[in-house]
């Protein structure tokens, strides 16, 4: 969705299509989906994945994705990240932000980014959900949570993350 100053705007299906995008079904439980990209990344110590999924009739990704991709670690580490590196009076709504921005640095940037993946099958289990005041980075809704990306060699993204570690 594009936000202008007097109303916001859903893009048209065909420019969802231009962009490669596609409706995605099965909204309910969020199963293994069909996801037209998911970026791995780490950021201290830990390793995630950030993908974006659609739930109206446009499907131009406007609920992001972030889930810790190791089933050791607790799904809430993301939003213990968020409140120590945001400032002390920070609430929820900065917290997203900050998970957001870490995530969508990941992927615009290369920032931590281990692998961007296309057309990969995820599966998600949604520990917390926050929906935005208004659009942020495109998205109307922030689901944070454990994800698993079918394929994926965990052991190997850990050693790359390691390797790569400024911190």
């Amino acid at each position: 969705m594009l936000l202008t100053p007097t109303r916001l705007v859903r893009p048209s299906r065909a420019a969802c299509a231009r962009d490669g995008r596609r409706p995605v079904e099965g909204r309910e439980h969020m199963p293994v989906v069909d996801s037209d990209r998911v970026t791995v990344f780490h950021m201290f110590g830990e390793l995630f994945a950030y993908s974006t999924r659609s739930e109206g009739d446009i499907a131009c990704g406007e609920v992001g994705i972030v889930g810790v991709l190791d089933h050791d670690s607790s799904p809430g580490i993301l939003w213990t990240l968020a409140t120590q590196y945001c400032r002390e009076r920070d609430q929820a709504e900065q917290h997203a932000q900050w998970i957001t921005s870490q995530a969508s640095r990941a992927r615009v940037s290369g920032g931590g980014r281990l692998a961007d993946l296309r057309d990969a099958r995820w599966e998600f289990q949604k520990h917390k959900e926050h929906r935005f005041g208004a659009l942020y980075f495109n998205h109307e809704l922030l689901r944070t949570g454990h994800m698993r990306v079918v394929g994926l060699d965990l052991a190997l993204l850990k050693a790359q993350a390691e390797a790569g570690r400024r911190y």
